[in-house]
């Protein structure tokens, strides 16, 4: 943890990530004194953020899920400001990503858990699923559809996704008992092509290909930056436990802040946590300052 996090930590400025007791409410931007002159003085920086549950809050029906009031506007400033590279990395389809976001906004994303790229002028790239892959989903859902739970699949590049957010406790459970003892070779490992991995979050289970994950999207924007560029990531789901993990290997001593924004605190890497969407704004506000973005032209 960079010592101006432990620092305003100390003071009761900013909170610590959740398992920490007795620690201070407040704005955690005000807190990061160290990390925002390093902000500030840096030619280049990375803003990496989550969108369900960071960026906006959960609803039942997905594509009407849009960001708290505010946060918009500050993304526009970051967007245009020349120091940083804004990026969303998120497990939603990348292109249903960009249908909620307004045109004008040239915003990078990484879906899919990182299988899918848009670039910040419109280039789309994939990993694509082998046909063994392919067959497994295929085959769950399926399964899914026949045991009327047809409404709970999300279906993506790379992964199906099972909600079960708006369903009863016992329907829920019968979701979640599906996909744990889905019955795939590529699941036990033994069948020498690139497997599938079955991985909780918020709200539902996800039967995800191997090879693309939020800490591969990581690695991938991170590669391409220099290697004491400040870089944040912002996320609240147990998946994006998976980016800070890749942050925290980077090896490079106090120039990665990851940020859990949520409600509630939980288990986690993080080295803040911020509740929405009052610390949120604060904190896009404070980044805004650093990176010289206030003349960035805000569009509603």
């Amino acid at each position: 943890m960079d010592s101006g996090v432990r620092a305003a930590i100390a003071g009761g400025i900013v909170r610590e990530s959740p398992g920490t007791a007795g620690v201070s409410p407040g704005y955690a931007a005000v807190g990061l004194s160290d990390w925002w002159r390093q902000l500030e003085r840096a030619p280049r920086s990375v803003l990496m953020l989550d969108y369900d549950g960071t960026l906006a809050p959960f609803v039942r029906e997905r594509m009407q899920a849009r960001m708290y009031p505010g946060v918009m506007e500050r993304l526009f400033r970051i967007a245009f400001a020349p120091r940083t590279r804004l990026v969303v990395v998120s497990g939603r389809p990348a292109r249903d990503f960009a249908a909620l976001m307004p045109p004008e906004l040239h915003i990078e994303i990484w879906g899919s858990h990182g299988c899918e790229h848009i670039t910040a002028d419109g280039q789309y790239f994939a990993t694509p699923l082998s046909t063994t892959q392919q067959r497994c989903l295929a085959e769950l859902e399926s399964e899914l559809v026949r045991h009327g739970f047809g409404a709970v699949i999300e279906k993506k590049t790379g992964s199906l996704a099972m909600h079960t957010r708006a369903l009863g406790e016992s329907d829920a459970a019968r979701v979640r008992a599906l996909g744990e003892n889905f019955d795939c070779s590529l699941l036990a490992g033994g069948s020498g092509e690139r497997g599938l991995e079955l991985l909780p979050f918020d709200g539902g289970i996800e039967l995800r290909g191997s090879g693309c994950s939020k800490a591969s999207a990581v690695g991938s924007i991170l590669h391409d930056e220099p290697r004491d560029a400040p870089a944040a990531f912002l996320g609240d789901d147990v998946t994006d436990e998976e980016a800070f993990a890749a942050l925290a290997n980077r090896g490079v001593e106090g120039s990665a802040l990851r940020v859990l924004v949520r409600p509630e605190p939980r288990p986690s890497a993080a080295d803040v946590w911020l509740t929405p969407p009052e610390e949120l704004l604060a904190f896009l506000d404070r980044w805004v300052a650093a990176v010289g973005g206030e003349g960035g032209e805000v569009r509603r």
